[in-house]
């Protein structure tokens, strides 16, 4: 019969049951579309992954890597930009038709008798029998006067000894390296002895002859590579001291067996300390053999050597030089420090020949003793030549600055400090020398002043011209971290940027025992030496880091390839970005193109060690992904066995 049957209770309870199912077939629906299914870590599902974002992981795990590897490229060519900057510096102070006057003052002394021992340290000085005995005074030498110099930078042989007789600095002489090729191109002690009508000789190496050619009127040159170089040096000027022809109104003497056995043995060995003590015995009979009741002797260094052997760098050791003064027209006792540059223009002031016409050092007038109206003359005859030499340098550096009331005040110093002047040999000449001297040394103040204010401008305005630049350079590398700070192992990828940058420094500063220092080449061949090594240092480290990366990654059991590819890459972006960071900088404050002035070489120095770790950090990064993954892999299959670690961002 076709009755209609009743559905039971029971029959219907299951109606809902059906209708249930429907959500977990739309649940589904991601899936269908490409994603894995949800999985469970530590009790807690994990957020399903889509194609499109493995796709971008793997993207990302490519892309940064050789991002960086081309970064490392643009730095490699930045670096030698950099470098050769300061060693091909060009200065733009060589004014070479610049000369001074004649001096007005009258000589103090008959004769000057300058010896140079190269590389001779200030503490090893003061063990030396003949450098005591000028400092203290005997029966044939009179007590003398005691103090150091301090040395510009480079802190090389060449650039000293461009600095000693023209009194000026590295920045304008233009002389930076050992390898500089050519005559000095500033005015020198030697010029103005010719122009005086005094007589010059050199006793020294090839490096003289190569700096000052025929303006030094007599060069007795001999091999500084010999082994006997000093012996041939000695005998030469005690030829020259006992001969019967008339002595040179200045005679410089350079020794080099010091400098050479402290590159070979290191500063403060026992060969260093042997080569000296057989210098001072020459000395001290140079001395004995120079009428030091006529004339004058002046002992110096033209730098010193770290322990180890090098120099070059800002430590005390290097820059800080012996400096002692004995005979006639000299003051006895222990003095204040000086500059090297202030030996030119003291050296001239007791021969009575005009200031070299770039010397920016002064007067050591509390080292010689002149008679008061020599002394103010020699200052207003030093403040004359500052003051051409200022006029010419403000000139060339207002040039590039825009019309402004801190320039044009600069300006009026320097026709202040002329005005100055003038008044001060109205003074002098109406016989009152100690008001001159003191007119005198206004005027250069203002002069110096006015130098260093420019600079100052000049060094502000070219900062503003790079700061857009360098702003853009640290903003617009932060935009990718928008994403790559969603990777689950951002954190870790911080962390071992932050590791890297510890291993790094640990090794160049505590392993290696390196400084930010031009000093720690021994010798120029092992410059490029030093770059490769470096180098191969960070580029260890940073494959090293991202290893650990890896293994850290791997022990937590649960990971992504894709994702800990890109999380590895981020890593390496990071510390592509931290050096990015620190070059810039320095880009900011210096430039890397250095055409008028030398940056801080400390700094300097840093920059280039950071350029060679962009380098190999850059190239490395494209094994820092595989390497990441193979130590998670390594990491995950020796704890296999251990409960897995609930992920970074587990829900």
């Amino acid at each position: 019969m076709g009755t209609n049957k009743r559905k039971s209770p029971k029959a219907r309870a299951k109606t809902p049951k059906a209708k249930a199912k429907t959500p977990k077939a739309k649940a589904k629906t991601p899936e269908a579309k490409g994603a894995k299914p949800t999985r469970k870590v530590g009790g807690r599902k994990e957020a399903p992954v889509t194609r499109r974002q493995q796709t971008l992981w793997v993207v990302a795990a490519c892309l940064i890597p050789l991002c960086l590897a081309g970064f490392s490229y643009f730095t490699y060519g930045l670096t030698f930009k950099a470098w050769n900057a300061v060693a091909s510096y060009q200065s733009p102070f060589l004014y070479e038709d610049m000369v001074s006057e004649p001096a007005s003052s009258q000589p103090g002394t008959d004769g000057v008798l300058l010896i140079i021992v190269d590389g001779l340290r200030l503490d090893s000085s003061r063990d030396l029998a003949t450098w005591n005995l000028a400092r203290a005074g005997s029966a044939s030498v009179p007590a003398g006067a005691d103090l150091f110099a301090v040395a510009g930078q480079p802190s090389l042989s060449n650039p000293s000894a461009a600095v000693i007789p023209s009194g000026t600095t590295q920045e304008i002489h233009g002389v930076t390296t050992n390898w500089y090729e050519g005559l000095l191109k500033v005015d020198n002690l030697f010029r103005s002895a010719d122009r005086s009508g005094k007589t010059t000789a050199v006793v020294a190496g090839k490096g003289w002859v190569d700096l000052y050619g025929d303006t030094i009127g007599t060069m007795y040159k001999f091999d500084d590579s010999s082994g006997d170089f000093d012996r041939q040096v000695f005998d030469q000027t005690m030829a020259i001291l006992n001969g019967t022809a008339p002595l040179p109104d200045l005679l410089v003497v350079h020794f080099g067996g010091v400098d050479n056995a402290s590159h070979a043995s290191g500063g403060i060995s026992a060969e260093a300390t042997a080569a000296a003590t057989t210098i001072d015995g020459y000395v001290g009979q140079m001395l004995a053999a120079y009428d030091l009741t006529k004339r004058t002797a002046i002992l110096t260094s033209d730098h010193g050597h770290i322990a180890t052997g090098g120099h070059g760098g800002w430590e005390p050791d290097v820059l800080n030089v012996p400096l002692v003064f004995t005979g006639k027209g000299v003051v006895s006792g222990t003095m204040p420090a000086a500059q090297q540059v202030d030996l030119a223009p003291t050296i001239a002031a007791l021969l009575g020949i005009g200031v070299p016409a770039e010397s920016i050092g002064t007067i050591l007038e509390n080292v010689i003793a002149l008679p008061p109206e020599d002394m103010s003359r020699a200052f207003i005859d030093l403040g004359r030549a500052r003051a051409e030499f200022t006029t010419a340098y403000l000139e060339t550096n207002g040039k590039k600055l825009p019309p402004s009331q801190a320039l044009s005040d600069a300006v009026t110093a320097v026709t202040d400090a002329g005005t100055l002047l003038d008044d001060a040999w109205v003074t002098a000449v109406a016989g009152d020398p100690a008001l001159a001297e003191e007119t005198a040394k206004a005027g250069i103040y203002l002069l110096d002043k006015a130098r260093a204010d420019v600079d100052h401008l000049r060094m502000d305005a070219e900062r503003r011209s790079r700061a857009t630049l360098s702003l853009v350079m640290v903003l617009l590398p932060l935009i990718p971290l928008f994403y790559l700070a969603r990777n689950r192992w951002g954190n870790l990828a911080l962390g071992g940027a932050v590791l890297y940058f510890a291993l790094h420094s640990a090794l160049f500063f505590w392993v290696r025992g390196f400084r930010y220092s031009l000093s720690i080449f021994n010798e120029e061949s092992a410059i490029q030496q030093f770059f490769a090594l470096r180098m191969l240092d960070a580029a260890i480290v940073v494959l090293v880091v991202g290893l650990v990366f890896g293994v850290v990654a791997g022990w937590r059991k649960k990971y992504r390839g894709p994702e800990l590819a890109e999380g590895a890459a981020f890593m390496s972006y990071l510390v592509g970005y931290g050096l990015a960071l620190q070059l810039t900088l320095f880009y900011y404050l210096n430039s890397v193109s250095f055409s008028w002035f030398l940056p801080n070489l400390v700094w300097g120095f840093k920059f280039y060690a950071d350029c060679l770790q962009v380098v190999p950090t850059g190239i490395a990064a494209v094994l820092v992904v595989p390497l990441a993954l193979l130590g998670a892999k390594l990491a995950a299959l020796i704890t296999r066995d251990r409960p897995a670690t609930p992920s970074m961002h587990a829900k």
